[in-house]
């Protein structure tokens, strides 16, 4: 049985924020989350060291980095095990991201590295419901019949936190997508075609 991913890391950045406001050197943070519940415990110094080596995930980091205006390396690393839980039952597992104290969450990146079974009804389904104080993230990932082997969705999910008080700033420029109110949801199963009326999972920004 997969254990629950942790929160992994807190990764800050200093950036020329919108003309509109004064820069300071930690307006956004970006936390990165693996979602993998297959893997051997490692300590999240592990998981960035793995990151940062990994092109996908590195490339990933410098995407965001680009997104909001931001030097790639300008990159401080701080565990953030206070604002992540994840609670495992029988196929299900649910994990809450709570925004960094004083911040909102601003946008979320979606990368899917690996999906078991990746077709059929019975795909690896993963769901994320972003919104500006916290993010929930869904897996099902069904339990094989004898010899079918083991079953699994693995990620990288990065949540981009801006000041509170510049979230409306950073949404009027559009560095910042998630709405100040309500939530926006996001579903994929499987890894190639649609699996039961969904599309099969990949990179996705919200």
């Amino acid at each position: 049985m997969k254990s629950p991913a942790r929160c992994l890391l807190l990764l800050c950045f200093a950036f020329a924020p919108p003309p509109a406001v004064a820069q300071q050197a930690d307006d956004i943070v970006v936390t990165t989350h693996h979602i993998d519940a297959v893997r051997n415990a490692r300590t999240p110094w592990d998981e960035v060291q793995n990151c940062l080596k990994d092109n996908a995930c590195a490339g990933a980091i410098k995407l965001i980095a680009g997104q909001v205006g931001i030097p790639d390396n300008a990159v401080r690393l701080v565990e953030t095990a206070a604002i992540y839980s994840a609670k495992a039952e029988g196929e299900e597992t649910r994990y809450t991201v709570r925004a960094v104290s004083s911040r909102k969450i601003c946008s979320v990146k979606v990368r899917t590295i690996s999906v078991v079974p990746a077709t059929g009804d019975r795909a690896s389904l993963f769901s994320i419901s972003p919104s500006a104080d916290s993010v929930g993230i869904y897996t099902w990932t069904p339990r094989q019949g004898i010899g079918g082997g083991r079953s699994w969705y693995e990620g990288d999910v990065f949540i981009v936190h801006v000041k509170a008080s510049l979230q409306e700033e950073y949404l009027k420029s559009g560095k910042c997508t998630v709405p100040p109110t309500g939530s926006i949801n996001y579903q994929c199963r499987g890894a190639s075609g649609v699996n039961k009326g969904l599309a099969a999972c990949g990179a996705k920004d919200l």
